[in-house]
């Protein structure tokens, strides 16, 4: 059986079943299936690039035998795969057993011979991914540049589909990680040294007042943390409430004269002594903060069995400031080195979802594209998405997701995947919306919503089918008349509930202009808060009519900015320009 030939129908095929997967071993499985269907062969390999140990991985095969491949590896410049990955240039073989290049160590390991084979590199923006290997031709036919031809665009796809998915769960990943080290900052719970601090404390204060029994007892710092303790020589019951109760129910009478002695022969004493707790004379410290209640120091039977005196006190009371002032400059170091880990992540975090975004081309078929970009922190919840049916079929998305910051940017990789698959599996806008909304109200679980508008274009009928999830009005530029028009549809934003969408087909003429927007470009505010409008959007467009739409993409940025000034900016803005010839 020959190689199939990559008709439009195969190509769509192909395409909606890779961006089909979602998870990264599932998409795998799918291209070495792919690959031995197209290529009619007995098996097929895809090997990921280690960069670490700068060697390739059996990571996913098809046909041969997958348990004794997996996981082996190919080390730079060795066999063909390592030749590959060297050169970063196809290579055919089809004399296996007298051809010296073959890694012949592979097939000995597994029990399997490898008669021919074709083996292209996996390269996408730039990286390597890795190499996609087709083995023997089920046919044994000789592999030719046709094949070459066909499994290049196969590893095209499979490793901006790796990267993408890559990217992705590295940043889901990374983003739940971030999103806990937030919630710990915040509530101050969890100090890493507390311990050793808590230790030292209590070994110093007994060592420096010679007594028997030391509690050192940290109460909620702000009203945020957890309660830190340690003692040396009391019993558990020093926690229990009804003694807490003896112990500080008068605490506003004596917390700012700075201490309080309780004797066993007072009423207190008495009951305290009946309970273990001390035999002599207790003495307790409050620890403030700001005049504010931030913990206890309790020390009791002093070693020679003699009261606390005033040099006792005075010692006590140095100790107890020193410890207060060094356990909260504790709290705000671990506080502030926390702070840095996240700001330093969330970095890393803004430059996946960077990286995360599709790369547009400045031109497809008869369109010619231009995008932008910009959260108003470090990451946001806008995004863009082109989906591609064919040579004369495209559909492109421009969404915006409720909030900012790290809930808004995962959610936004959630709704791009899912759209994303959505869009690939039908041909109506309203569908593959309703089927989205659908899938964002049943697994999100984030309690928030997206805003959208889609647009199928046929090159071929010169036709815009369009839907809207709630989105803004967009435009199109009429170039017979000279005239600005809105696209707008019924449908309110995905993930509050179900919801009908309306779907509307609409002609265009070559030379015609169609800009997707969020609102923070209309709604970017001056310091004045006024609103930069849909009015000043328009006029800039029809300023720049003709220019490219990289041209008419700076001048939006451009005016944007004057406008704004010095205002800080508040929303996510993204564009999506297309000239429509």
């Amino acid at each position: 059986m020959p190689t199939k030939l990559l008709t439009l129908s195969l190509i769509s095929d192909i395409t909606s079943r890779i961006n089909s997967q979602e998870d990264l071993n599932t998409l795998l499985s799918e291209i070495m299936g792919i690959t031995r269907d197209v290529l009619h062969t007995e098996g097929s390999s895809l090997l990921l690039y280690d960069k670490e140990n700068d060697q390739l991985v059996f990571n996913t095969t098809s046909g041969l035998k997958e348990e004794s491949l997996a996981h082996l590896t190919v080390p730079r410049g060795k066999g063909i795969a390592g030749m590959v990955l060297e050169t970063l240039k196809p290579e055919i073989v089809n004399d296996a057993a007298n051809d010296p290049r073959i890694f012949k160590a592979i097939d000995q390991k597994v029990g399997y011979v490898t008669r021919n084979l074709i083996c292209v590199p996996m390269v996408a923006q730039g990286e390597v991914q890795g190499v996609l290997e087709a083995v023997n031709s089920l046919d044994n036919r000789d592999f030719n540049q046709t094949d070459i031809k066909i499994l290049r665009y196969l590893s095209n796809l499979a490793a901006i589909a790796v990267k993408n998915r890559l990217l992705i769960d590295n940043l889901n990943l990374r983003a739940n990680e971030l999103n806990c080290l937030f919630q710990i900052s915040q509530a101050l719970a969890n100090i890493q040294s507390s311990d050793e601090f808590m230790d030292l404390a209590v070994k110093t204060i007994s060592e420096v007042l010679q007594v028997d029994r030391v509690c050192l007892n940290f109460e909620k710092i702000e009203k945020r943390g957890l309660p830190r303790s340690k003692s040396k020589g009391f019993s558990d019951q020093i926690h229990d409430e009804d003694v807490e109760a003896l112990l500080f129910n008068d605490r506003s009478d004596w917390m700012f004269k700075g201490f309080k002695i309780i004797t066993a022969n007072s009423p207190q004493g008495m009951q305290l002594t009946h309970r273990g707790l001390f035999q002599h004379s207790m003495i307790l410290f409050p620890i403030l903060k700001n005049k504010e209640w931030l913990g206890s120091l309790i020390v009791s039977d002093k070693t020679s069995r003699t009261r606390f005196d005033e040099m006792d006190i005075r010692i006590l009371r140095t100790l107890t400031n020193q410890v207060g002032e060094a356990y909260t400059a504790l709290q705000v170091k671990i506080q502030s080195e926390r702070l840095k880990n996240i700001d330093r992540d969330m970095q890393v975090a803004a430059m996946i979802q960077k990286h995360s975004l599709p790369i547009i081309p400045k031109q497809y078929s008869l369109l010619e594209f231009d995008t932008y970009y910009q959260a108003s922190r470090e990451i946001g919840g806008d995004f863009y998405d082109m989906v591609v049916h064919g040579k004369d079929e495209v559909s492109v998305i421009i969404a915006d997701v409720s909030g900012k910051g790290t809930p808004a940017a995962l959610f936004m990789e959630f709704s791009k995947t899912v759209l994303q698959q959505e869009v690939s599996k039908t041909t109506s806008t309203s569908e593959a919306l309703f089927n989205a909304n659908e899938i964002l109200q049943d697994k999100s679980g984030f309690l928030m919503f997206v805003t959208a508008m889609l647009v199928r274009i046929n090159m071929t009928k010169k036709e815009l089918t369009y839907s809207s999830a709630g989105h803004n009005l967009q435009i199109i530029y009429r170039k017979k008349h000279h005239k600005i028009q809105h696209l707008s549809g019924k449908g309110q934003p995905m993930g509050i509930g179900k919801c009908e969408f309306s779907e509307h087909t609409v002609s265009y003429l070559p030379g015609d202009l169609l800009v997707l927007y969020t609102d923070g470009v209309t709604e970017a505010m001056n310091l004045k808060e006024e609103l930069f409008s849909e009015e000043r959007l328009e006029s800039v467009i029809l300023s720049h009519i003709n220019d490219p739409p990289e041209v008419i993409r700076q001048a939006i940025l451009q005016k944007v900015s004057e406008f704004v000034g010095e205002a800080e900016p508040h929303d996510d803005l993204s564009l999506f320009i297309i000239r429509l010839n």
